[in-house]
């Protein structure tokens, strides 16, 4: 691999922005939803339950893949370009065949 040279990199700048170890975001919405939890049912063990599975899931999509959130962010924004609604009117059918056929 001649001509290639390597450039030190900013990882700061590359990583995501996080609360705790759980992207800034989904911290804030399970933050928020406790807090909506807490004030309707006046129950703090029920806020606290709501931010902790809130929490974990944030933990574990970031443990998963630190992208995936900004790739389903982005994709939710263009059109689909399979509808799989436009087959409804033709069912489709598959044919198994055994080892006796």
């Amino acid at each position: 691999m001649r001509g290639l040279r390597r450039w030190p990199g900013y990882t700061a700048l590359n990583r995501p922005l996080t609360v705790l170890g759980v992207e800034r975001r989904l911290f804030l919405l399970g933050a928020t939803l406790a807090r909506a939890v807490w004030n309707a049912t006046a129950s703090l063990v029920a806020g606290g339950v709501i931010f902790a599975g809130c929490y974990g899931a944030g933990w574990l999509a970031g443990r998963s893949d630190q992208a995936m959130l900004t790739v389903l962010r982005a994709a939710s924004r263009h059109p689909a370009r399979f509808d799989p609604g436009k087959w409804a009117d033709e069912p489709w059918h598959l044919k198994v065949r055994g080892s006796g056929e």
